[in-house]
């Protein structure tokens, strides 16, 4: 069973990583809004840095769980 920090770390990822997807077809939805697509794409952009940030560390996280506990079969 995973700490719930890491746990923690995969789901905001999971929720970031979604709201990212998203944002394409936001913006897309926005096609006659140009002020509509720049937010969208601030957005995107924003939210770029703490997901690198959050997986880089959820990527550290499993690294040392999987190598501190016995793999089950």
């Amino acid at each position: 069973m995973l700490k719930n920090s890491t746990y923690d770390l995969m789901e905001t990822a999971s929720v970031l990583s979604k709201g990212r997807h998203r944002y394409d077809a936001f913006q897309a939805d926005a096609k006659d809004c140009a002020q509509c697509q720049q937010t969208w794409r601030h957005m995107k952009a924003a939210d770029e840095e703490p997901l690198d940030r959050i997986l880089a560390h959820l990527k550290q996280d499993l690294d040392q769980e999987v190598g501190a506990k016995p793999v089950a079969a």
